[in-house]
Formats: C-alpha cells, sequence, structure tokens
C-alpha cells in the first residue's frame, strides 16, 4: 500500500495549497512594493514639475521665487539646511529620499547638481503607504490566509476528483487473481489518461494469461515427457543389477552412480515442475542429514580429483530436517558441488548447527562485479564452467521452503548458510 506522503491525492493538494501559498505571498509583496514605489514616484514627479516651474521663473525674472506650495522649501545653497537634512546628506550625498527626525520624510531636488540652489518637499504630512504600513501587511497577510483557506478548500475537491477514477482502477487492479485473470477488464473510463491506463492493463492481462497458458502446457508436456524415459533407465539399472554377478567393481560402481543420478533426475523433475506450478510440498516424515550430505559428496567427489582438498563434514547423526528429500537433495547437490568444483586447494566444511546448515570452502571466491547479482538467473563468473543456474535454483527453492540463504565471499573462500531450517 502506498504512503499517504506519495498518494497522488496528497501530492495534488500539497502541490496546490503551495503554489496558492507561494502566489498569494508573491501578489502581496508585489503590491506592496508598488505602492511604496508609486507613492515616492509621485513625490519626485510634483518636485520635479515645481522646480521646472521655478527654473522657468528664473529664467525670466532673473530671481527665484517662493514655492507655491507651503510643504516645499527653496535652500540657496546646502549651508541653508537645517541639520536634520545636512546629517542624512552627509552620510549619503546622492539621496534624493530620505528620512529625517521623528516622522518627518524629506525629498530633494538640485538645481545645477551639487551645485545648487535647492528644493526640499517635506511629505509626512501627505504619506500613505510608510505611515500606514503596519495597517497595509496586516491586511495584505490576512489576504494571504483568505486565500490559502480557500486553496486548501478546492484542493481537497479537486485532489479528490481526480484522484477518484485512479482509486477504483488500483481498486480494479487489486482484485486481479493469477489464477483467474478476467478476459475483459473495465477501460471505459470517462478521463483519457485513466483510460488509456486501462487499455494498457488489458493488453498485459491478455499476454501475461498468453504466458501462463504457455507455462502450463511446457510443464505439463516436460512432466509427461521426461517420466517416461525416466522410468526406463530405472528399469534397466534393476535389471543390470539382477545381473550384476556379471559386472567387476568399477562397473558396479558405475551403474550405482546411474541408479542414484536416476533417482536424483526423478526428484528434481518434480521439485521443478512443483516450482513451477507454485505448489507446496507438504512433507509427513523427517530426513536424516547426514546420510544425504554423504550421498551427495560421493556423487560430487569428481570435481576433487587429484586435488589436494579436505572434506570436514560436520553433522550430528541424529539431526532430521523437515523438508521434502528432493528439495534438500537439490540444495545439498548446487551447493557442495559448487565448492568441490571451485576449490583448487584446502577444506570443504560441511556444518549442521541450530537449524542451520553452512558449506564453506577455501577457494577462490565469486567475483565482486557479480556477487550483487549471483542468484540471478544465468549469473556466472568468467571462471564458471556451469551455465549459471545452480544459485538461482537453489535462492528459488529456499524462497519456497521459508529458508533464509546468506553468502558471504572473498578472496579466501565462500561460506554459504542455509538458515530457518526446519527441525525435528
Amino acid at each position: 500500500m502506498p504512503s499517504k506522503s506519495t498518494s497522488l491525492k496528497n501530492i495534488i493538494i500539497r502541490n496546490f495549497i503551495g503554489f496558492a501559498v507561494f502566489s498569494a505571498v508573491l501578489f502581496s509583496t508585489v503590491n506592496f512594493l508598488i505602492a511604496y514605489t508609486i507613492e515616492d514616484q509621485y513625490f519626485n514627479l510634483h518636485l520635479e514639475a515645481e522646480a521646472d516651474h521655478l527654473s522657468k521663473y528664473h529664467a525670466e525674472h532673473g530671481v527665484w521665487p517662493p514655492p507655491r506650495f507651503s510643504y516645499m522649501t527653496f535652500y540657496a545653497s546646502s549651508a541653508d539646511f537645517p541639520d536634520e537634512i545636512s546629517q542624512s546628506l552627509a552620510e549619503e550625498p546622492q539621496r534624493v529620499e530620505f528620512k529625517g527626525e521623528g516622522t518627518r520624510y524629506f525629498h530633494i531636488h538640485r538645481f545645477n547638481q551639487d551645485k545648487g540652489p535647492f528644493l526640499v518637499s517635506e511629505v509626512s504630512d501627505m504619506l500613505m503607504v510608510r505611515s500606514h504600513t503596519r495597517y497595509i501587511i496586516f491586511s495584505l497577510v490576512m489576504i494571504s490566509l483568505l486565500v490559502t483557506v480557500f486553496a486548501i478548500y478546492f484542493a481537497f475537491r479537486l485532489a479528490k476528483r481526480t484522484a477518484r477514477p485512479m482509486t477504483h482502477l488500483a481498486d480494479s487492479v487489486a482484485l486481479l487473481k493469477p489464477n483467474k485473470l478476467p478476459k475483459k477488464f473495465p477501460s471505459n473510463q470517462p478521463e483519457n489518461e485513466v483510460r488509456q491506463l486501462a487499455k494498457a492493463i488489458q493488453q498485459l492481462i491478455k499476454r501475461v494469461t498468453y504466458f501462463i497458458s504457455r507455462e502450463q502446457h511446457f510443464t505439463r508436456d516436460v512432466s509427461h515427457e521426461l517420466r517416461t524415459p525416466i522410468a526406463v533407465i530405472k528399469s534397466s539399472v534393476e535389471v543390470l543389477f539382477q545381473q550384476s554377478e556379471h559386472l567387476n567393481i568399477q562397473q558396479r560402481e558405475t551403474l550405482r552412480q546411474i541408479d542414484f543420478a536416476c533417482v536424483q533426475m526423478e526428484q528434481t523433475v518434480v521439485t521443478l515442475l512443483s516450482l513451477a506450478r507454485e505448489q507446496t510440498q507438504k512433507t509427513t516424515t523427517a530426513i536424516k542429514l547426514l546420510p544425504l550430505v554423504e550421498k551427495v559428496v560421493l556423487q560430487q567427489q569428481k570435481f576433487l580429483k587429484n586435488k589436494p582438498v579436505v572434506v570436514l563434514i560436520d553433522v550430528n547423526e541424529s539431526t532430521e530436517l523437515l523438508m521434502h528429500e528432493s528439495d534438500l537433495l537439490i540444495l545439498l547437490s548446487n551447493l557442495i558441488g559448487n565448492a568441490f568444483q571451485y576449490t583448487q586447494q584446502g577444506t570443504v566444511t560441511i556444518q549442521a548447527e541450530d537449524k542451520q546448515l553452512h558449506i564453506i570452502d577455501t577457494g577462490q571466491g565469486i567475483e565482486e562485479s557479480i556477487q550483487p547479482h549471483v542468484t540471478e538467473p544465468l549469473m556466472k563468473g568468467r571462471n564458471s564452467q556451469g551455465f549459471g543456474i545452480g544459485l538461482s535454483l537453489v535462492s528459488r527453492l529456499c524462497e519456497h521452503q521459508n529458508i533464509t540463504l546468506k553468502i558471504k565471499t572473498n578472496d579466501q573462500g565462500t561460506r554459504v548458510s542455509l538458515m530457518d531450517l526446519s527441525t525435528k
């Protein structure tokens, strides 16, 4: 089940509310700055208009007239400035607007650049934005909050309406069962995108149904075609055993190996077919581990021919596992066979203790590049002589039997552990 933080509904709500809050804050900030700028521009334009009037009068009459507005003051030179203006201009000589004492606020126009004279406008009584800054900010904040409340309301409505078709589609998919896939999947959705997704799911169901049918035919054919030749081989071996007095020791040993391999092949076929059909084999009797380990060691000893390798078996005679014999045989054959094959010298230890089985070797280890994917099908190293199927099969069997498989490897050897084994 998807987490609430990543659900489509919550993503829409978060993004919608986030965009609304961002837009409201941006709108309020821009409006405040615009009002602030317009107020300053108005005072500056009004001051420049009066300065133009004074300049024209001076050009015609040769003298500077007094300003027409009471809040404007004409200064012939900077020496005539009052202290509050002189102090501000001393800090920032090029300022055209600045704050005086208290709430007084000035705009200045310079005739002939900084040489004077000067026209100063004291606009504190006409300020609207600066004098009401707190009220304006409070109003804009309240508007932003109101917009956010409406955004939350519409976000929930929009998210619910948008996510409803996807939720219905997800519910329909959740009801699908691998063994009972419908021939028709509801794809008549009103929304184009959801309808396209439903049609894609319908096409996928058709493909999966085809593949399942093909696999069922394959497993059924394999079951029929392999059991017959295996039965023929078994019966032929039994006949040869009845005439074994005419065979030498080497021939008898070869015959026993054929018989053992035939039994293993039969059990392997049963196990593989049950895995393909996802059937669970019920175990009614316990299996002694030691005899089976010894059989597998004898069967796989061909990989140790002419190698200085010592095999250590640390398995108690009384150890019994509640596991199907064919599954355990496949696990032991693959793991012990790998240990024998890739150990050139040293030891191979087979150890059982406390619901755990360990196969430890002193071989070259598994290549670092394939270690994370070593249980994937057809994954094999450069020096591998197999097909890359053994460990994949072991992994599937362990998953099928709820057994924990752990592989630790380095250039000093490999340790494969089967954990959480069911014991009697």
